[in-house]
């Protein structure tokens, strides 16, 4: 019975070793490289390529603060914004961790051989899912509201927000 007592023990302490080896790097002083895009088909365009890169660094655990670089293209679309931005990851006891975030940019675009500048500000909520502690697939719904008409819908219209999802892989160390 002492047998059975000690390898059921052993067995416990195992397992939680591996789920704390294989836990997220979600921690103060980690450092997050992201990228992420997304392919408008239902554009003026016939499609839309949106791309996101963005490096973050975790002040505190699980709450990260960065900058981003995002860009949009098609054949008669050309959008640039670069900014900062800050997220907060939800700690759980699962490989998949759900993030709210907030940025500031500015914004410059050229839509049919017409340029504006702006602000734009945007809200973002979405999931990770580790794959490794270091190497995360993530989706994100986010909203921009910019202080011009710098966004442009499928039918050609000028408007100053927008809504995106987009697919992912973070890396951290």
């Amino acid at each position: 019975m002492k047998k059975l007592g000690l390898f059921a023990i052993t067995l416990l302490t195992a397992q939680a070793y591996a789920y704390e080896s294989n836990a997220p790097m979600l921690t103060q002083g980690t450092n997050e490289i992201g990228v992420q895009g997304s392919i408008d088909f239902d554009y003026i365009d016939d499609y839309l390529f949106d791309f996101n890169g963005s490096y973050g660094y975790f002040i505190r655990d699980f709450w990260e603060v960065g900058g981003e670089l995002d860009m949009s293209l098609s054949d008669n679309t050309e959008a640039y914004q670069f900014g900062v931005f800050t997220e907060y990851n939800f700690p759980t006891s699962s490989q998949w961790v759900p993030y709210i975030g907030a940025a500031a940019q500015y914004a410059y675009s050229e839509v049919l051989n017409q340029d504006a500048d702006a602000f734009n500000f945007q809200i973002a909520g979405g999931v990770k899912y580790f794959i490794h502690p270091q190497v995360a697939l993530s989706a994100e719904v986010n909203y921009n509201m910019a202080t011009e008409d710098i966004y442009v819908d499928g039918d050609g219209s000028a408007q100053d927000d927008k809504t995106q999802i987009l697919f992912g892989t973070r890396f951290y160390f």
